[in-house]
């Protein structure tokens, strides 16, 4: 290493010796009188003010190429501005490492030179202008003729700008030059008062915003100083990295670009957020898929090549004219207008666009920033890309894979489209599924899928028709294209919920629970694209859907314990109408005798109740017509069990007739619509349905095979669910009340009349005072009627615990079955009795637990039932009693079986009643014993015939003979009663005031 440096230092002592030597013979030939210096470094050599830059040229080695360099201009720091730079950047050291002394490179300071010729005051004073200086990083020293600027076998150099401030002095990028020039034979030197900075990368001046070197006529605070973001990632995902350069002053060899950068406003002005998405991100989101990826690259290449040209292209070196200039891309030709304005300054149009940031010098180039862009015409961005540019690639590849390819390839773009797309990130947390896979060698990816199909789960997530949110708003059902043999080939909904934000432009919309997270939708031709958080799975299996309400268990328990289940959801195309498990526990003993194990009737009705509830096509909501005042048509549908529903809806909400028949449901709706009064419209316009109308308070509950309706408070009883007095008995467990009808020949009261029976005409007996006003006024009196209709019976029942306590049937029971006295019975009172009496007790007791069901009018429109109609439908008409008939009503009497006896019923709570003797005293003699007969009803059931209502006890007969005294006997009875309670009260009353006014005068005494 010394040899070397001898070596360097020998040649640079050779040099000063033949430059002091060329001096001096100038000298001398010039006899002595200071003639014009040749070469710069004669210039250089002859005053101190040139001495520290000299220096710095002689320790680059740069003293040779200076000394042959030609008609060229150098701008040379000051001593003081190399001082001060050297301070500044704490370079104290004069130690030359590699190509740099003191923090000074070679590309640096050739960069003080300029190669366009020798430039005068006139040239540097002319306004903005772009100079090509000598330094050309990487490519060796400096060519030795520069005479004529920028060679075609010779790198450019990087530029630098001369430009005239406001106050009128001249400065190079920015830093002032001296006005003095000097001069030499290679050409004109300049005082310059800093060291010159090489430009950033295009890279770097993009991310600065084009911030370095600004236009001194320009703020570069203002907007035209905005971000460039957009422009340098199209650069870099077009894979033409090279024209940003290397950032961080990398010395390679760069190559000359010029930029035509457009601001990020003026890129969002012409593409939306998924367009700017898949053009900037597209090439990423591709992932490993290669044709996306391709796709995607050309498309940025068809937009970037039109804001990018090979070398450094200014407008002030083109000069005023209209100049047609290389794009990028092959085949690609832009044109640049330029104009000079009032002020002798230069403006500039590219392909029309206003440039407002022209000449910006870069280490690697220029960039001119472009107020506007355009969209170029050949572009043309289908579902598919725009779909990769949201980030939703694995839906892409999924919809290819299936065969749906031609959805978002724009292969028609007239078919209009909606489509609902997962992003990657939810489909990998929904399925676990990432963008490298591969869904064709995935074999588990359809397993992950929902319905264990790819193709199904895919024409789910696309909309036939295209809708924007103000139509969703209108809309909350969407068809899908997922038609399969399971809905009867009928296209499968969405549910769609769209909820008003606080501002108008951003509501919240979301798909079967799946959220939209974009603030539009995106919308490319007549395709517009929905970006979901989650991917939406197909409708599940009916028994999957209702499971997840509650209140929908005991419909579930039904189809499984009916042996529906599997028919329903196998069946293509169903609407199932749910009742809530209240409807169910409302049907009480009806319920009991439904939910019977192992009863062979029991489990064939429930199969007929459920087939009743499923209609056989899919009716959703928005299929249902509106009642209005001119139109009362319902949707008439089929169930599976046979019977007819009619659908229609109100502003109210909507509605299920179940009528019994099709004929019976047409004449209804005939007779709504020629009906014009306006009180029946305007019940129905007020949500007043018929009595035969269940409302349905949750519409549409998506299934794999329809819909799901959930009723309300009700539910759908078929005519031939036959629910007769005997089934609910059985249900009821009541053997003993059933083995007693069979003992005393009443069995026919289970059964109801088939020809209606008339009670035998009754004496009118006289009544008391008393029992007579307890009976309301406006009750009926039956007894008024020599004859009377019978049309069923309703059965008062206490439960086999009940009849098992009491007395004479314990006695009945063990003479049945001959059994021996025990000295436990001796308490029994009829020990003693004979058979026969307590036969007739028994049977009278039994008699008062059957009311009979009296109606003159309706007695003969009941159709009996025959073997073609078991349920006595007579041909659609229902051979049920009304409901008012069967029921209870509170402080109503009624009849018994048993001769002269009444019940009246009292409602003590909601729907909460109790019975009792209908005119028995309370007490049997003066000073007897309390006689009390009421039971309450702990259930009930509506059989066909009439009632089944469970007691808590047993009612008790009334006394032999009639009862006890009546008329002023019971008067005057009642009298001393009242006096002697009165009496005693009083009594009472005043020895405890006699006892408070003792203690309050004792409580003054003083003791002695």
């Amino acid at each position: 290493m010394l040899w070397c440096r001898l070596l360097g230092a020998l040649l640079l002592a050779c040099c000063l010796a033949l430059a002091g030597q060329g001096l001096a013979a100038a000298r001398d030939a010039d006899g002595g009188q200071g003639r014009q210096p040749v070469t710069f470094v004669d210039l250089l050599s002859s005053s101190e003010r040139f001495g520290e830059f000299l220096h710095t040229a002689q320790r680059l080695r740069m003293v040779l190429p200076l000394n042959r360099l030609r008609n060229a201009t150098l701008f040379v720091p000051t001593n003081a501005a190399l001082e001060r730079f050297w301070k500044e950047h704490d370079q104290g050291s004069a130690r030359v490492a590699g190509s740099i002394y003191r923090g000074i490179s070679d590309t640096r300071a050739w960069y003080h030179a300029v190669g366009d010729g020798v430039l005068g005051a006139p040239e540097l004073a002319q306004g903005a202008t772009l100079w090509e200086s000598l330094s050309r990083p990487g490519a060796g020293a400096a060519p030795a003729n520069m005479a004529g600027g920028w060679q075609a076998d010779d790198p450019p150099g990087i530029m630098l700008k001369t430009e005239v401030t406001a106050n009128g002095r001249v400065v190079v990028n920015g830093v002032p030059v001296f006005a003095q020039n000097y001069s030499c034979a290679a050409g004109n030197v300049y005082l310059i008062d800093g060291v010159l900075d090489i430009p950033p990368t295009i890279r770097e001046l993009l991310q600065d915003g084009l911030s370095v070197a600004p236009d001194p006529r320009h703020d570069s605070s203002s907007s035209s100083a905005g971000s460039y973001s957009a422009i340098e990632r199209l650069l870099a995902v077009a894979g033409w990295s090279d024209v940003l350069g290397a950032a961080g002053g990398d010395e390679a060899a760069p190559q000359m670009h010029t930029v035509w950068a457009f601001s990020n406003a003026a890129f969002g002005g012409q593409f939306t957020y998924p367009e700017r998405a898949y053009l900037l991100h597209g090439a990423t989101f591709a992932g490993d898929d290669d044709e996306l990826r391709r796709d995607a690259i050309e498309d940025v290449r068809a937009v970037a090549s039109r804001y990018v040209s090979g070398g450094p292209i200014s407008l002030s070196r083109l000069g005023v004219g209209t100049h047609s200039v290389p794009g990028l891309g092959k085949g690609v030709s832009l044109e640049v207008v330029v104009e000079r304005t009032q002020d002798g300054g230069l403006v500039g149009h590219v392909d029309g666009q206003p440039i407002d940031r022209p000449d910006v010098a870069a280490r690697n180039g220029i960039v001119h920033g472009v107020e506007a862009m355009q969209r170029p015409a050949g572009l043309a961005l289908s579902p598919q890309k725009v779909l990769v540019g949201l980030n939703a690639t694995v839906f892409v590849r999924l919809l290819k894979d299936a065969g749906l390819g031609d959805y978002i390839d724009g292969a028609r773009p007239d078919r209009r489209l909606t489509l609902l797309a997962p992003t990657n990130g939810a489909m990998a947390d929904a399925f676990d599924f990432e963008p490298g896979d591969d869904a064709r060698e995935g074999a588990d990816l359809a397993a992950r899928l929902p319905r264990d199909r790819q193709r199904e789960w895919a024409q789910y997530h696309i909309v036939d028709g295209q809708y924007s949110i103000e139509e969703l708003a209108r809309h909350s059902l969407l068809r899908t294209t997922l038609a399969a043999g399971w809905t009867g080939y009928k296209a499968q909904a969405v549910k769609v919920q769209v909820d008003a934000a606080q501002s108008p432009l951003s509501k919240h919309v979301s798909f079967n629970g799946a959220d939209n997270i974009l603030p539009e939708p995106a919308v490319v031709g007549n395709t517009t694209i929905y970006l979901l958080s989650s991917p939406m799975p197909t409708p599940p299996r009916l028994v999957n859907a209702l499971v997840q309400n509650l209140d929908l268990s005991l419909f579930v328990a039904a189809m499984g314990a009916s042996g529906t289940a599997t028919d329903i959801q196998q069946w293509p195309g169903v609407t199932v109408l749910a009742p809530v498990t209240g409807a169910f526990t409302s049907l009480g003993l009806v319920w009991s005798y439904l939910s019977l194990p192992g009863d062979p009737d029991a489990r064939s009705d429930l199969g007929r109740l459920i087939r009743a509830h499923v209609l056989k096509r899919p009716a959703y909501s928005d299929e249902v017509p509106m009642h209005t005042d001119g139109s009362a048509e319902s949707l008439v549908v089929e169930t599976l069990n046979g019977n007819m529903v009619g659908l229609y809806r109100t502003p109210h909400g909507m509605f299920a007739d179940v009528g019994a028949s099709d004929h019976a449901l047409r004449a209804r709706q005939r007779q709504r619509e020629t009906d014009a009064g306006a009180s029946a419209a305007a019940s129905r316009l007020a949500g007043i349905a018929d009595s035969t109308s269940l409302k349905i308070s949750e519409p549409d509950i998506l299934l794999q095979t329809g819909v799901a309706h959930v009723l309300e408070g009700g539910l759908i009883m078929p005519l031939n669910v036959d629910i007769t007095p005997a089934k609910l008995l059985r249900g009821m467990k009541a053997h003993v009340f059933v083995d007693l009808l069979k003992r005393f020949n009443l069995t026919y009261v289970l059964e109801g009349p088939r020809t209606p029976p008339r009670l035998p005409a009754r004496r009118a007996r006289p009544r008391s005072p008393t029992a007579r006003a307890s009976r309301n006024s406006a009750d009926p009196d039956e007894n008024d009627h020599p004859r009377q209709d019978v049309v069923g019976y309703s059965l008062l029942v206490p439960s086999d615990k009940s009849w098992n306590e009491n007395a004479a049937y314990q006695e009945l029971v063990r003479r049945d079955h001959d059994e021996v006295a025990t000295a436990d019975d001796g308490e029994n009172p009829w020990r003693n009795s004979t058979t026969a009496d307590i036969v007739h007790y028994l049977d009278r007791l039994v008699r008062l637990h059957v009311i009979p069901i009296i109606d003159h009018a309706a007695a003969a429109s009941v159709a009996p039932a025959t073997a073609e109609d078991p349920a006595g439908s007579g041909g659609g008409s229902s051979s049920r009693l009304p409901a008012s008939q069967v029921l209870l009503s509170d402080r109503k009497s009624y009849p018994t079986l048993l001769e002269d006896v009444r019940l009246r019923a009292h409602e003590y709570a909601s729907d909460r009643f109790s019975l009792q003797l209908e005119g028995a005293p309370f007490y049997q003699t003066p000073g007897g014993v309390p006689f009390v007969s009421v039971a309450m009803v702990v259930r009930s059931g509506v059989a066909r015939t009439g009632a089944v209502l469970e007691l808590d006890t047993l009612l008790r007969l009334p006394p032999a003979g009639g009862g006890g005294p009546g008329g002023w006997r019971q008067l005057a009875w009642n009298a001393a009663v009242w006096l002697t309670g009165i009496g005693m009260g009083s009594g009472l009353l005043g020895v405890s005031g006699y006892w408070v006014r003792q203690w309050w005068t004792r409580s003054d005494y003083q003791s002695l």
